[in-house]
């Protein structure tokens, strides 16, 4: 956790946990990053309102771009820590900071994952329904086509079982650029909304319109995948995550989507809860609402000692929290 403290006293948050396995960069790595910033951030020039607050801190950061080129999770902590502060000194929250403030709430999406028992996946897409959550994102786990086959079989029960629910499909880049097409035409009876990164991320941008609409994950870390990807026929999504991009990185790349027609999700990497309240600003803050988002409470936050993320609510929703920066206070206090 990273604390920032200004002149008059405010504290603003920041969160680095990039996730082992996933992540481009460790927790050691921005632990010695951000250790060395007293000194090294450049002059913040403090707006008079929020329309130009991202702009101050793009450009107190610019002495550190080199450094934290390569540490996503690290650039998260810092670029959320100053937002925080400067949406406290505004009297806005971190949305409104980025720009945005035009609508009240996100949905949330639940998750699943094929890996479980097909008793288990229906048994918690129920719950999940039965909490109000309208979309359900599944990962395709299994591998080989024997697997694709029980994976299809178990999708096809779930959509019998939830006719309603719109249905959202995780491949996480285990296909190739050939049996990708084979298997979206396969997928498309069950109508699923997309196949977030079906294959490898430099290769998305050559996989073009399929059956089933595909969307980009891994592929917007990849340097000039997303122009790539915005000028492709098929990708109809951006899923944004700023743990793996970078808070300001991951606004931008939504606000370029979303003028092309593209749509945006915006998901947490298991965050902790101030990196979550900090994704649920960003999903709040994009110039038109993104479609249900990653951002539902998950197990990792029992790790946490208990704090409330006034972002979230019942019923499966992200809604501003109405109060300066983050809205959230440390349980230092």
């Amino acid at each position: 956790m990273l604390s920032l403290t200004d002149d008059a006293g405010r504290v603003g948050l920041g969160e680095a946990t990039p996730l082992p396995g996933f992540s481009p960069d460790t927790a050691d790595e921005g632990q010695r990053a951000l250790a060395e910033l007293p000194g090294a951030l450049g002059a913040i020039d403090l707006p008079a309102d929020g329309t130009t607050a991202a702009f101050a801190i793009v450009r107190a950061l610019a002495p550190l771009s080199s450094r934290l080129r390569h540490l996503p999770a690290a650039r998260f902590a810092l670029e959320t820590a100053l937002l925080d502060l400067l949406g406290q000194r505004l009297g806005l929250p971190v949305s409104a900071c980025l720009g945005g403030g035009r609508y009240a709430e996100v949905r949330v999406n639940g998750l699943l994952t094929t890996s479980d028992a097909l008793p288990v996946m229906l048994e918690r897409a129920g719950a999940l329904v039965a909490r109000g959550v309208r979309a359900i994102k599944v990962k395709l786990r299994s591998r080989g086509e024997e697997g694709f086959a029980r994976d299809l079989e178990a999708l096809r029960a779930l959509r019998r079982e939830h006719p309603g629910v719109e249905l959202r499909l995780d491949a996480n880049a285990t296909w190739s650029l050939d049996e990708a097409p084979r298997r979206l035409a396969l997928l498309a009876p069950i109508g699923p909304r997309f196949v977030e990164q079906p294959v490898a991320p430099e290769l998305l941008h050559h996989l073009g319109a399929c059956d089933v609409p595909w969307a980009a994950d891994e592929s917007l870390a990849v340097e000039g995948a997303p122009e790539r990807l915005l000028e492709a026929q098929g990708c109809a999504a951006f899923i944004l995550k700023p743990a793996m991009l970078g808070l300001l990185r991951a606004h931008e790349l939504g606000c370029r989507a979303q003028a092309r027609g593209v749509d945006a999700v915006v998901t947490h990497l298991f965050d902790g809860p101030i990196a979550l309240a900090a994704s649920c600003e960003l999903a709040l803050s994009l110039p038109r609402p993104p479609l249900a988002c990653g951002l539902d409470a998950h197990a990792g936050l029992e790790a946490w000692p208990e704090l409330r993320i006034p972002q979230l609510r019942e019923g499966g929703l992200v809604t501003a929290s109405d109060q300066p920066g983050l809205g959230i206070r440390p349980w230092m206090d």
